[in-house]
């Protein structure tokens, strides 16, 4: 049976994706701060018996996928299609049931990674790193992250949307890091949806006239040292971009699934 789920329900379906925690990063994060008064997000599960089979969450324009075992139910179909959104993610072979169901989607395929540890690197200055805590900074930081071609996903979210998407993401529940030039925002990185375990590394980027700089190097160190050393939780994050491959990798992060997005075109 697939419903919505319901607010009493919460603990037992936290207690399901924290089977797979790092996975389920995103989902957590949805459940823990579940409102259902919110607009923007929804939540469905799917039970079979009294066991949790798959869980649903829709929030903005963002729909995730998770089930125990990698099997899609079509019943899930007019479930998703009532939802306003632009992307679809998932593990890669749950996206594999998926996408034949929305054919006019395209993919994209990324590595997903986590970090346990790190090390600092003592001769990097962090004197000039800034944690965004305004929607005026987030509105900055927007602006940068639309100059950089690779970051498809911000670009198709609304300004409103990616500000309120940042902000949220600010204090206990993740955080934002930039580094100024010349009066402007030229690097950036962010942790979101922060738990008690981990949290994910997201748009990390740099003005492509301040590139070779270290400023991408600098922000990854803060956020590493900040989150792994002295909050002792896990970072993950997700790649397609070769370029950026080796830089995590040096970094201490490796590969542990495949994820998948669906997209509109």
């Amino acid at each position: 049976m697939i419903r919505p789920m319901k607010e009493s329900e919460k603990d037992a379906v936290l207690e399901f994706l924290y089977m797979e925690p790092e996975i389920n990063l995103y989902l957590i994060k949805e459940v823990v701060h579940f409102d259902p008064a919110n607009k923007h997000q929804e939540i469905y599960v799917e039970v079979q018996g009294e066991a949790y089979f798959a869980v649903v969450s829709r929030n903005w324009s963002n729909v995730i996928y998770y089930a125990v075992q990698t099997a899609f139910s079509e019943h899930w179909i007019p479930v998703l299609e009532g939802f306003d959104f632009l992307f679809i993610s998932a593990k890669t072979a749950l996206i594999e049931l998926i996408h034949p169901h929305f054919a006019s989607m395209k993919e994209d395929r990324m590595d997903f990674m986590r970090s346990t540890t790190f090390t600092p690197d003592h001769s990097i200055d962090y004197s000039d790193v800034e944690i965004l805590e305004s929607k005026e900074e987030a509105a900055e930081v927007y602006d940068l992250l639309l100059t950089v071609e690779e970051l498809y996903t911000v670009h198709q979210k609304s300004r409103n949307e990616y500000i309120e998407y940042l902000h949220y993401n600010s204090g206990d529940n993740g955080t934002t890091v930039y580094v100024r030039r010349d009066g402007k925002i030229v690097g950036t990185a962010s942790a979101v949806f922060e738990t008690k375990k981990s949290a994910m590394i997201v748009a990390v980027a740099t003005h492509k006239d301040y590139r070779k700089q270290g400023h991408g190097r600098k922000v990854m160190h803060y956020l590493m040292d900040l989150y792994i050393n002295q909050k002792k939780k896990t970072l993950c994050l997700y790649y397609d971009d070769p370029r950026a491959e080796k830089l995590y990798v040096d970094l201490g992060f490796i590969d542990i699934h495949k994820w998948s997005m669906l997209y509109t075109p």
